[in-house]
C-alpha cells in the first residue's frame, strides 16, 4: 500500500467514525441542548432531516438518533407545545377560600387567569420547582397523598 493510499483510508476512516459518532449522538440534542425536557409540539424540519440523514447513511446511528431526539424532546420547536406547563417561577399568588383547594378549583382559577383550559391529572402536564431544572409530571414534584388530594386520581404504589 502506498502512503498516499494509507492517508486516504485513515481519512475515510475517522470521517466514518465522527459521522457515526454524531450520528448515534442526535443531532437535536447537540445543536439545541436548551430543548431538552420539552414533551410535546411542532417537529423542528432542520432536526428531523438531520436525523433522517443519519438514518440514510447509517441505520443504527439514525435510529438512535431519532429515538433520543424525542426521548429528550429537542426535536420539537420551542414554544409549540401545547399549554400544558405550569412555570412555578412566573406564578401569581391566588388566595383560595377555605374548602376550595381542589381540582376544579384550581383549574377553574388557572383558566381565569390564563385563558387555556387545564387538567391537574393530565399526565402531559408538566411542571417545575422554582429551584429545579427539570420539567417533571406533576405526581413527580408532589408526594402520593397530595397528588391524591389534589386531582382525586391514587398512584399504584411501585414494587
Amino acid at each position: 500500500m502506498t502512503d498516499r493510499s494509507r492517508k486516504a483510508r485513515r481519512a475515510g476512516v475517522a470521517a466514518t467514525m465522527a459521522i457515526t459518532l454524531l450520528g448515534s449522538t442526535a443531532c437535536g440534542v447537540i445543536l439545541y441542548p436548551e430543548r431538552k425536557g420539552q414533551v410535546d409540539g411542532r417537529i423542528d424540519p432542520a432536526v428531523a432531516v438531520l436525523d433522517g440523514i443519519g438514518l440514510l447513511f447509517f441505520l443504527v446511528p439514525g435510529v438512535i438518533a431519532f429515538a433520543v431526539d424525542f426521548a429528550t424532546g429537542a426535536i420539537y420547536l420551542p414554544g409549540s407545545a401545547n399549554n400544558t406547563t405550569l412555570d412555578l417561577d412566573e406564578s401569581e399568588l391566588v388566595k383560595l377560600k377555605n374548602g376550595e383547594l381542589d381540582a376544579a378549583t384550581i383549574e377553574r382559577k388557572i383558566e381565569e387567569k390564563t385563558g387555556e383550559k387545564v387538567s391537574l391529572a393530565d399526565p402531559a402536564l408538566r411542571t417545575r420547582k422554582p429551584d429545579g431544572q427539570a420539567w417533571l409530571p406533576l405526581n413527580a414534584v408532589l408526594d402520593q397523598t397530595q397528588f391524591a388530594a389534589l386531582t382525586g386520581v391514587r398512584q399504584q404504589a411501585a414494587r
